[in-house]
């Protein structure tokens, strides 16, 4: 049980990034990501937190003007949870609350507030028998789902007379995840695929979030001690984004939008009974965002589910 808990709160780590950074990471754009999810015939409702941190600079229009430099931090605090339905299908949900921090020039801002809802509905296409630890097994999972504009969005101009552009705790928009998950298990040593790609619509400001994708293989290994299963895990991880359209019926893009981002991961899960924690780092070690002008410097989270 445990082990789904911490599973599904490495997906949550995945919808958090930064103030300015927002229109080139889409911090408020949620590729849900899965991860590796143990008894995958349980219920479970956990809570999840999510950090995630960047540096920006902001380019004047004018060549006399300065480069702005701030810091962005991304605190998502994310209620989420799985039903499981027959022997085949699951549903899931989350409902993340938002705030976000910008500091620049010694001032800072923040804008906070419930995000956008996203409800998937997964497939067990293979699952092979999970009751022998000496036997190979695998289990591959498709789904989708819907991401619903719950999350306030008060379009640019209001935001920029707030001081707070790009900061807002949802994207205004309908939008379409779909992801696939794959667990390979020999023995106590596994391997996780783990692939969301977030299909994106203009909200009503004509602002369209580029489609991103989010990719993650992670190699992991079951200890036992007495009642307690742990999972140290590592891996990578590849984040990438089209380009925004500020106007998305004229196509104008937003060329300071988009990016690729490659980080190394290293996580642990625990479970005991029907409860798990879990706890994961992720380090950039190569990215290109919005040309250089957007740094990614850490992403971390934990989070605890109970299983039923």
């Amino acid at each position: 049980m445990i082990k789904n808990i911490i599973g599904c709160l490495l997906l949550c780590i995945s919808t958090w990034h930064t103030a300015n950074a927002c229109d080139a990471c889409g911090c408020s754009i949620t590729n849900q990501n899965l991860g590796l999810l143990p008894q995958s015939n349980r219920h479970f409702a956990g809570i999840q937190y999510q950090n995630n941190t960047f540096n920006s600079i902001q380019r004047p229009l004018s060549d006399t003007q300065p480069d702005i430099y701030s810091e962005e931090y991304y605190h998502t605090v994310q209620l989420w949870g799985r039903v499981f339905i027959g022997k085949r299908w699951q549903i899931f949900a989350f409902l993340p609350y938002r705030n976000n921090l910008r500091k620049q020039s010694g001032a800072s801002g923040n804008i906070s507030g419930i995000g956008d809802i996203t409800v998937l509905v997964n497939y067990n296409l293979l699952q092979t028998n999970d009751s022998s630890m000496n036997t190979i097994r695998h289990r591959l999972q498709l789904g989708g789902g819907v991401k619903a504009p719950t999350g306030r969005y008060l379009g640019v101009s209001e935001l920029d007379k707030a001081g707070l552009p790009n900061m807002q705790p949802g994207t205004g928009a309908w939008d379409i995840p779909l992801n696939l998950n794959y667990t390979f298990k020999y023995k106590k040593t596994g391997l996780n695929l783990d692939a969301a790609y977030n299909i994106t619509t203009p909200n009503r400001y004509n602002y369209k979030y580029g489609n991103r994708l989010n990719t993650q293989l992670l190699g992991f290994y079951w200890l036992n001690m007495k009642q307690i299963a742990i999972l140290p895990q590592a891996g990578i991880r590849y984040e990438y984004a089209l380009h925004d359209h500020d106007n998305y019926d004229k196509g104008w893009l937003n060329r300071q939008t988009g990016g690729y981002i490659l980080s190394a991961v290293a996580g642990i899960q625990a479970y005991y009974k029907s409860f798990g924690v879990q706890l994961s780092f992720y380090k950039p070690v190569a990215q290109a965002y919005a040309n250089g002008d957007i740094t990614a410097i850490q992403r971390a989270d934990a989070g605890i589910l109970l299983m039923f």
